[in-house]
């Protein structure tokens, strides 16, 4: 079949069929076959929410999808390491030590950072999947503060600030 033949055909695929080709073609790095694909995308206007809304949002689902994550990477991590100290292993326990350091500061930034914007922190933790457990933070080390401003700005870059 002639390029020019399977051109038209994709006039006739569904949006989603036109959207896997597409996906394909970007992985095969064919921009000839991405140019054309998209040429017969139909195209729509759309009434959106205001840009400062979507990007807050946004920035919103991207912080606790990102809060989620690295909360429960650094207590897995913990807790593995943890194990490992209880096994006999010597430096395990300096390095349940690190993920523990890792998971205070970002409690701590992600309070400042919810506290700054306006944000409910209970909100963010139960979208990101995590406990919302109360901590008497008299019982609890100091946090180290240079680890607390790196958490603070990845999550203040999240919400676009």
């Amino acid at each position: 079949m002639k390029p020019a033949q399977v051109n038209k055909l994709y006039a006739n695929l569904t949006p989603q069929e036109q959207a896997n080709l597409v996906f394909e073609a970007v992985s095969r790095r064919d921009q000839h076959a991405v140019d054309a694909i998209l040429e017969h995308v139909q195209r729509k206007h759309y009434v959106a929410p205001h840009d400062d809304y979507y990007n807050r949002m946004y920035g919103l689902v991207a912080l606790t999808g990102q809060y989620g994550i690295e909360y429960w990477k650094n207590r897995t991590l913990m807790l593995v390491a943890c194990e490992s100290a209880e096994n006999g292993n010597a430096k395990a326990e300096q390095i349940t030590m690190r993920f523990f350091d890792n998971v205070l500061a970002m409690e701590v930034a992600i309070a400042k950072v919810c506290q700054r914007f306006g944000i409910d922190l209970a909100t963010v933790k139960v979208l990101g999947g995590c406990p919302v457990e109360s901590v008497n933070s008299t019982e609890l080390p100091d946090e180290d503060d240079e680890l607390v401003r790196e958490y603070v700005e990845v999550f203040m870059e999240l919400l676009g600030k």
